[in-house]
């Protein structure tokens, strides 16, 4: 039995979708099992971790990108009893991967990473329903979901609009502890670490909370890649909310600085509208940096029950005034943080845990 990650932007940028796959295909390989990713070819692929290189093939599209891309060399690809994991969502191209797998007699699994979440699905342009209905059929079609919490069950289920297949849940691993440095919290800074997407991000909700703070505000460190002019826009709402000289814009951080700036910081906030499985919320917890997350993302719930980070409405006026002061250097917190991290969620746990649902795949007991 093989994995088989299809994913056709895969060569295309790197991301936190790209980052999972990656991920999960070593899951698989140190649970004993081939894996490989299968994948459109692009003027300028992105650099492949070395340890992947062998695994990421290419294979035949028609079409001219992510919205148009069809897949007719998937097929070739693809062997009776592999297990063919469809990643994200509303593509022709996974419509296609899905009756094509299913006809080669694979087990298809659908790992959406929060593609069906109302912030993006209110927004998709849908002529007469066609796209919700093709999504639908995709959903309807898989044997698996493969979602990161409970919850996310749901929002399948929603595009479905009726029963769905079975789900494994099981999130994105962390860094074991000792793998990453260590939160000391000597810097005089509050950090938000991501990409500018004001909207999703819940950057404008943060920057708003940030201004109804009383004087003198503490600072507060942004660092990430831009996106689609989003950082133009968070400078331009610093501006109009009175917050220069107390919110600093950074751009993508990276090795050493990336570390540096995590160690540092007072606290970390995670004010997103929705989010999947971030992998930069895991690497905060790893290293033990107190954490506010906001209460809509999916893993809100998980952390406040493991007592790991405090929780806030970053839309509510005022959201943030108890949160912050909850979270501001405290060790007790961080340590916490760490121990989840240890005890529930690094990649270690979760590929046990994985390499038993493979197992029972292959033995045919849960397909």
């Amino acid at each position: 039995m093989r994995v088989v990650h299809y994913y056709a932007r895969f060569l295309a940028h790197p991301s936190g979708v790209t980052d999972s796959v990656e991920n999960w295909v070593r899951q698989a390989r140190r649970a004993g099992y081939e894996a490989v990713v299968l994948c459109a070819s692009v003027p300028a692929p992105r650099e492949v971790p070395e340890d992947l290189r062998g695994s990421v093939r290419t294979v035949t599209h028609l079409g001219r990108g992510r919205t148009s891309w069809v897949p007719t060399g998937l097929a070739s690809e693809v062997r009776p009893g592999d297990v063919v994991y469809l990643h994200e969502g509303w593509v022709v191209s996974n419509v296609v991967a899905a009756r094509s797998a299913r006809a080669r007699g694979a087990v298809v699994v659908l790992m959406p990473h929060g593609v069906y979440e109302p912030g993006i699905t209110s927004r998709l342009r849908d002529v007469a329903g066609a796209r919700r209905a093709a999504e639908a059929s995709v959903v309807r079609r898989v044997d698996w979901l493969h979602v990161f919490y409970p919850s996310e069950r749901r929002l399948a289920d929603d595009v479905a609009r009726g029963r769905t297949a079975p789900a494994l849940v099981l999130p994105n691993g962390a860094p074991a502890p000792e793998e990453v440095p260590r939160w000391v919290g000597a810097g005089d800074y509050f950090l938000w670490m991501g990409r500018y997407d004001p909207d999703h991000k819940g950057i404008d909700n943060l920057l708003r909370r940030w201004a109804e703070l009383p004087a003198p505000r503490p600072r507060l460190m942004l660092a990430g890649p831009d996106f689609r002019g989003g950082r133009e826009r968070t400078a331009r709402l610093v501006h109009e909310l009175g917050l220069d000289g107390t919110v600093d814009l950074r751009g993508n951080a990276r090795g050493e600085e990336k570390w540096l700036l995590i160690t540092g910081c007072r606290a970390y906030l995670h004010p997103s509208r929705w989010e999947s499985c971030s992998i930069t919320l895991l690497e905060m917890l790893a290293a033990g940096v107190p954490t506010v997350v906001s209460s809509t993302i999916h893993a809100a719930g998980p952390l406040r029950s493991a007592g790991a980070a405090v929780v806030a409405d970053f839309a509510r006026p005022t959201g943030l005034l108890g949160p912050l002061d909850e979270v501001d250097g405290n060790r007790d917190l961080g340590r916490r943080a760490r121990e989840w991290t240890e005890g529930s969620a690094t990649w270690e746990r979760v590929g046990a845990e994985y390499r038993g649902w493979l197992s029972s795949l292959e033995e045919g007991a849960v397909r």
